[in-house]
């Protein structure tokens, strides 16, 4: 549901200053199309507001009411004020350093605000400022990238911190995706051949509800770049508990709130940003003396700002009738390649054109969202158990190791050796 699809809870207009203030971010934020950054932001922008009542440089105080709070001079004094670091809850090393996007936030969440207030008709709020532009990668700079990480991936042995540049940079220059949906992927948005990625895409400012989920090719080098990160990434995992599904984790382990955070724990958005940066540094350091070399900027927006995805619609959700027939597709193709390989007829036509059957099943199934370990059990029913057969039919063995690490024992034939 979107928000102009939300019903309303208009706030009373008897409440005045901070209650008032309050009482929007209270409805603004209990509708369900607001993601949970969305509050935050929410709480933010009225937190603000409500130290500008009390700022003496704003026209009006705690008692204002809803006829005032938004119309143009109150609002651009606001604006004013939080630009050039006023109404901080933490003092800032430059209080003057605003940004442009920070005002294009407080200009949206305002606008929720005027919607739980039923302000509308006398809401004066300037109009939205276009994003700033940044330009993307230059074609040369893309290319050395490339060529860098390729000759990275032939390397006998790079330390983790570049096998983890490699492939998330290789990645980005295939799909283009933000670092919060980069962060987002799990070892089940990666395709059991390594040939593309399940990428939820959520439009910045969006809702949940405005998310749309997309397959993005990969090219041979994310996949060389993957077959090398996989298997680091599980032995950065041995401290780990439980389930591990994200396909990012850290180098090294941190502390958080008092306790220690182990290495291998999933990549949040700011700290992907930051390693990326590092190794953007020691990148650009390296390639100085390149003829022609302009230095890669390090922040990975502008890197993916220069990429025409791949890509084709993914349900978010699989259709029950279709994953039943998609997975009897999966068995028939995975028995028909079993007993070609119990007749002894490996490498034969008629079993290479089996394989063949099994790997388009397989990716058929998992581009309608069926789980890996779902099919990696109907698949051992069918006579394909062990990772040589699953290898056979299109299965990348660092990928089914990361499904074994993530579910407990994953594939069937290993739960049944557990017993």
């Amino acid at each position: 549901m979107s928000v102009e699809e939300t019903v309303v809870d208009v706030v009373d207009h008897r409440l005045t200053g901070a209650e008032l203030l309050a009482a929007a971010a209270a409805e603004v934020t209990s509708w369900p199309s607001v993601s949970a950054s969305r509050t935050r932001q929410v709480n933010w922008v009225v937190g603000e507001y409500t130290r500008a009542l009390a700022h003496p440089e704003h026209p009006l105080g705690d008692d204002a009411g809803v006829r005032d709070v938004f119309t143009a001079a109150p609002v651009l004094a606001y604006l004013g004020l939080a630009a050039s670091g006023h109404l901080r809850a933490r003092r800032a090393a430059d209080p003057s350093k605003g940004s442009e996007h920070s005002t294009q936030i407080r200009l949206e969440v305002l606008k929720l605000l005027v919607t739980a207030c039923g302000a509308q008709e006398f809401a004066e709020l300037p109009a939205q400022p276009d994003p700033p532009s940044k330009p993307p990668v230059a074609k040369r700079p893309r290319s050395l990238l490339r060529a860098q990480l390729t000759e990275l991936a032939d390397a006998p042995s790079p330390y983790r911190g570049q096998l983890r540049m490699l492939a998330v940079g290789a990645v980005v220059s295939d799909t283009g995706v933000r670092a919060g949906e980069l962060c987002a992927c799990r070892i089940e948005d990666l395709s059991p051949f390594l040939e593309e990625l399940r990428v939820v895409r959520r439009p910045q400012g969006g809702s949940e509800a405005d998310a749309v989920t997309e397959l993005l090719a990969l090219s041979r080098l994310s996949k060389a770049a993957l077959k090398r990160w996989l298997p680091e990434r599980q032995e950065l995992l041995a401290d780990v508990g439980g389930t591990a599904a994200a396909l990012w984790v850290s180098l090294r382990g941190n502390h958080h709130s008092g306790q220690h955070v182990p290495e291998g724990t999933p990549l949040m958005p700011r700290g992907l940003a930051r390693a990326w940066t590092r190794a953007v540094d020691d990148l650009n350091t390296e390639m100085a003396d390149e003829p022609s070399w302009q230095p890669l900027p390090t922040r990975m927006e502008q890197l993916r700002r220069g990429v025409t995805p791949t890509s084709r619609p993914a349900p978010a959700q699989p259709d029950a009738e279709a994953a039943a027939r998609l997975l009897d597709d999966v068995a028939a193709a995975g028995r028909a390649l079993a007993e070609l390989r119990r007749a002894g007829e490996e490498d034969s036509t008629a079993e290479l054109q089996a394989r063949l059957a099994v790997r388009q099943a397989v990716r058929d199934a998992w581009a309608e969202g069926i789980e890996h370990t779902v099919q990696l059990q109907v698949l051992a029913d069918a006579g394909l158990p062990d990772t040589a057969s699953l290898a056979a039919a299109g299965w990348e063995p660092v990928l089914l190791a990361a499904i074994d690490r993530g579910q407990g024992w994953g594939r069937p034939s290993k739960a049944a050796a557990a017993v």
